[in-house]
């Protein structure tokens, strides 16, 4: 026994060597996929002093007030979508457009309900962005624009490309 502690160096050695033995095991049985964490897509509407955060993994975009702490004010879900792969706000007509993975979705942006699901050709769509008019416009990974949604009556207008 040391006479700072009344601890025995013996078994503060043996105490770590479990723990870091225990850790590696519980590290070694978690399967690799489920470790990494989904995308995580964030837009600030700073005249609303809100923030919206889109999770890759469920779905669900959930609505921070921002003035002093963030506090959750909101969340827009949809039935089928399972994936939030971008968000752009439509501030001029209070919509919100979420990307999914086979959908567009436009929600109400001072109930944040569900206004329509547009189907699109979302799939290979990776990103939004909003037109002079309000609409969005479908752009893959490159910045191709895939398509456009006429933001009135919601119809989708493909891109077609040459030879096609």
């Amino acid at each position: 026994m040391t006479a700072q502690t009344g601890t025995r160096r013996g078994l503060a050695a043996g105490s770590s060597l479990f723990l870091a033995t225990l850790l590696l095991a519980v590290a070694a049985c978690h399967p690799a996929g489920e470790i990494t964490a989904g995308k995580r897509i964030e837009v600030r509407w700073e005249e609303r002093q809100l923030l919206l955060v889109g999770d890759a993994r469920t779905g669900s975009a959930r609505v921070f007030h921002m003035r002093a702490a963030p506090l959750l004010i909101g969340e827009m879900r949809a039935p089928g979508r399972t994936a939030v792969r971008d968000i752009r706000i439509d501030a001029a007509r209070q919509r919100v457009w979420i990307l999914g993975e086979a959908a567009v979705y436009v929600h109400d942006a001072r109930t944040w309900s569900l206004i329509r699901r547009i189907p699109a050709p979302a799939a290979a769509a990776d990103r939004l962005e909003l037109a002079a008019d309000g609409g969005p416009l479908l752009l893959g990974d490159d910045g191709r624009r895939l398509a456009r949604i006429e933001p009135t009556h919601f119809t989708v207008e493909a891109v077609r490309l040459a030879g096609n």
